[in-house]
C-alpha cells in the first residue's frame, strides 16, 4: 500500500476531479462526494502530520544520544 504521502496526493487528485463535477453540476450526490473527499484529506493531513511530528521526536532523541 501506498505511505500517507501517496494517499494524500491521491485524495487531493480524487477532491479535485469531484470539485470539478459538483460545480459543473450542482447537485445533492456531487456535493456529497465533494465534502467525503474534503473529510478524506483532513483525516489523512492529521495522520502524516502526526507521523512528521513522531519522525522529528525520534530524530532529535537520537541526537541528543550521540
Amino acid at each position: 500500500m501506498d505511505d500517507t504521502h501517496d494517499q494524500l496526493v491521491q485524495a487531493y487528485l480524487e477532491y479535485f476531479k469531484a470539485n470539478e463535477k459538483f460545480e459543473q453540476r450542482n447537485s445533492v450526490r456531487t456535493h456529497r462526494y465533494v465534502r467525503k473527499c474534503l473529510r478524506d484529506i483532513r483525516a489523512l493531513a492529521k495522520e502524516r502530520a502526526d507521523e512528521i511530528h513522531n519522525k522529528h521526536q525520534t530524530t532529535r532523541e537520537t541526537r541528543k544520544e550521540k
